[in-house]
């Protein structure tokens, strides 16, 4: 067990070093350059310290795009390195994720436009299209009936057509923008 002093202990073994016989005697400078307290060991040292960072990030960064090509939520564009894009299963999941984060405004009198969506995604592609569902609900919309969801929310309903627009299912969802209804 070691006994605290206010003197550091390199600093002890400075001044002893300082008060050997002639031949061993150096000066102070020469001393902390000799136990790496100079300034271009520090930033040597800094610097193999941000390396190592950079690498361990570059190590995380590529162990987390391949858990996502694996989960099928991105997949590399061919021919060029380093380029993903997002797959319609990785955009329903971010949705789900976003959504939880949108702010959803009230629906406040009968003067506000209200936005629909209509769609009819076949039974082959059955959970895609609950999984849309739950993301529409998340989103803030009402369901009308089993495909035709409304929300008066225009961030909400930009955010849906983005999704819709990047799962390429354009040719099965319509969007419609209602003024007025009666």
């Amino acid at each position: 067990m070691s006994l605290r002093t206010r003197e550091p202990y390199t600093e002890k073994l400075l001044a002893r070093l300082t008060t050997l016989e002639p031949m061993f005697t150096m000066t102070t400078g020469a001393a902390r350059e000799l136990f790496g307290f100079n300034d271009l060991r520090k930033h040597r040292r800094m610097r193999a310290h941000l390396r190592a960072k950079m690498r361990r990030d570059q190590t995380r960064t590529k162990r987390a795009f391949r858990n996502l090509i694996k989960a099928d939520f991105v997949t590399s564009v061919k021919g060029r390195k380093d380029s993903y894009t997002v797959t319609p299963k990785g955009w329903i999941i971010y949705a789900l994720r976003y959504a939880k984060h949108m702010k959803i405004k009230k629906m406040e009198g009968s003067g506000q436009k209200g936005y629909l969506i209509i769609f009819d995604i076949p039974e082959k592609h059955r959970h895609f299209r609950d999984t849309f569902r739950r993301v529409l609900y998340s989103l803030g919309f009402h369901q009308l009936q089993r495909s035709v969801f409304v929300v008066h929310d225009r961030k909400a309903f930009e955010f849906a057509c983005r999704i819709v627009a990047n799962c390429e299912l354009q040719d099965r969802v319509k969007f419609i923008i209602a003024e007025k209804v009666f």
